[in-house]
């Protein structure tokens, strides 16, 4: 079924018309399943012909994207990390949204139950003698502020890279603003106390779901941080 509204291809480059057109862009085709985070974040987003609803509800709480509308979609954006590693960080959607005047670059991560990758301590412990990991450490933590490393050891390391991407897209778009953002999908809210304590350390603290903090500003780039409640689809 393809979804009304606005001609989807001015919207979700792929192109996407449909919410499986995204499947080929999966770095896994195995994820696409109904109740796994690529599905739902793919049918909410494309289904919804703009902005979903309960994204546009955190949205609206900081007053600088409450105008906002949905211009471009990038599903499964590869972003290249300031460091030698090939892996580069690949954001489940990045969105380009405006009010005409001003402009803004999300970064949506989609969640079901899956955690935000290992902590930082032990991601950095598996990486070998000829690792590019305490590189891209350095440059993830330079990025985000946060040079203590007993303070970072504990957080989860996907947390890092997605919101680096984020103020790295924002500065390609040359845009000031942005907001990192979970798209979860979870009844019960799984990892919201690991993400909290993530948006605590880079001092956007995101108390509860359905919350939006910030800005910080990173790079010039003014960083908001939310987390969005859904519900899978029926």
């Amino acid at each position: 079924m393809k979804p009304e509204g606005n001609d989807m291809t001015t919207k979700f480059f792929g192109p996407i018309e449909i919410p499986e057109d995204v499947i080929p862009h999966l770095a896994k085709k195995e994820h696409w399943k109904k109740g796994h985070s690529a599905y739902e974040l793919a049918y909410s987003w494309v289904m919804a012909g703009g902005i979903p609803d309960p994204v546009s509800y955190v949205l609206r709480q900081a007053d600088e994207f409450r105008d906002m509308k949905l211009i471009q979609g990038l599903f499964e954006k590869k972003t290249k990390l300031r460091d030698p590693g090939r892996t580069a960080s690949q954001t489940d959607l990045l969105v380009l949204i405006g009010n005409g005047e001003d402009f803004a670059v999300v970064g949506v991560e989609g969640k079901v139950d899956e955690p935000f990758g290992e902590i930082i301590e032990r991601w950095l412990a598996a990486g070998g003698e000829k690792s590019y990991k305490p590189e891209r450490l350095s440059q993830l933590k330079k990025t985000l502020g946060l040079e203590d490393y007993n303070l970072v050891s504990k957080l989860r390391y996907q947390l890092f890279h997605r919101t680096a991407a984020t103020i790295y897209e924002a500065r390609n778009y040359n845009v000031r603003r942005a907001a990192m953002l979970v798209h979860s999908f979870s009844d019960t809210h799984s990892s919201f106390g690991d993400f909290r304590d993530f948006s605590c350390a880079i001092g956007v603290p995101v108390t509860r779901p359905n919350e939006i903090a910030g800005p910080v500003i990173l790079e010039g780039v003014a960083l908001h941080l939310g987390w969005v409640a859904d519900k899978v689809s029926n």
